[in-house]
């Protein structure tokens, strides 16, 4: 039986982290967690990956070590490409989606008691501050954004995006709660007075334009 692995925390995805953050922080004898480390890598049964030879064993064990090793906790570059597309580490709370916030205010909530509510969303988390971006002949510009184009850019991270990447923008996040969740409600409310003080003016315009009742 041939088994191919990530050899290093850039070959491990998000969502192979997700996955294989239980079996990390679990306490299993030395065999049992490669098996269950290989099930999550390879997507084979553990039956299955029981089934590979003690040489194999040995060589795989090897390959795996980097899971001993601490993830970085910096991010190198604020931008980025993830499977064909450029993406850019911005933090603008004025430019979420009404859902982008809802969903953003109860992760950051939940988290508050446990951090696995941000690493177990982070590719929904990273849609909010890392927008599709594209290059101009005046510099890199944003993509305008929407709810189809969100949950492609979530399945994008989910599925390409290097943990490496990823991770610190996590930790960034986890530490940062209280002051984003602080942010998003402040700029929530200021767009929210900005469409009511419209909305009056546009009615005022409309009530002095009438002519009044004859």
């Amino acid at each position: 039986m041939e088994i191919t692995i990530p050899t290093k925390w850039s070959d491990v995805t998000i969502g192979n982290y997700i996955n294989l953050r239980p079996v990390l922080n679990s306490k299993l004898n030395p065999i049992e967690r490669v098996v269950n480390i290989l099930a999550v890598l390879t997507g084979q049964k553990r039956d299955v990956i029981k089934n590979i030879s003690l040489k194999q064993y040995k060589s795989i064990k090897e390959k795996m070590s980097f899971l001993d090793t601490e993830l970085p906790n910096k991010l190198k570059d604020k931008r980025f490409k993830i499977g064909g597309q450029w993406y850019e580490f911005k933090i603008d709370a004025k430019k979420l989606l009404f859902g982008e916030y809802i969903n953003s205010m109860e992760i950051l909530q939940n988290a508050k008691d446990d951090e696995d509510a941000i690493f177990n969303n982070l590719h929904h988390i990273l849609t909010t501050i890392c927008r599709p971006v594209k290059r101009t002949l005046f510099g890199w510009k944003h993509i305008d954004v929407d709810s189809e184009i969100l949950r492609k850019t979530a399945d994008n991270f989910l599925n390409n995006m290097p943990i490496t990447i990823a991770y610190p923008i996590g930790v960034f996040f986890y530490t940062h709660s209280e002051v984003l969740t602080k942010v998003i409600k402040t700029c929530l409310m200021e767009e929210a007075k900005k469409m009511t003080k419209e909305a009056k003016q546009e009615l005022d315009l409309v009530n002095d334009g009438d002519g009044g009742t004859p």
